[in-house]
């Protein structure tokens, strides 16, 4: 006779465990609360999607700007947003 009884709560061994899943601290490497982008620039990058431009963020803070054969290479936001602007995309 094969007599089972079970006084835990009925999960997997080590599947109760929960310590360190869970953190308070937002700056913690698991959050890249310092590498993302603000919501201007997300924005501004969407709408030049939505237009058929593709924007890749650079290392150097630079934005590059593609269509078809032709790129743009602004140095910063206010040079991308000054791009934007001139293809008139930005309103």
């Amino acid at each position: 006779m094969n007599r089972h009884t079970d006084t835990t709560n009925g999960k997997a061994p080590g599947a109760i465990n929960t310590e360190r899943l869970t953190t308070d601290n937002t700056n913690d490497l698991n959050f890249a609360t310092g590498t993302r982008h603000s919501k201007a620039i997300a924005t501004q990058v969407a709408h030049l999607a939505i237009a058929g431009h593709a924007v890749h963020h650079l290392a150097d803070g630079g934005y590059l700007v593609c269509k078809f054969v032709n790129t743009h290479h602004a140095q910063d936001f206010e040079g991308f947003e000054a791009f934007a602007l001139r293809l008139g995309v930005k309103q």
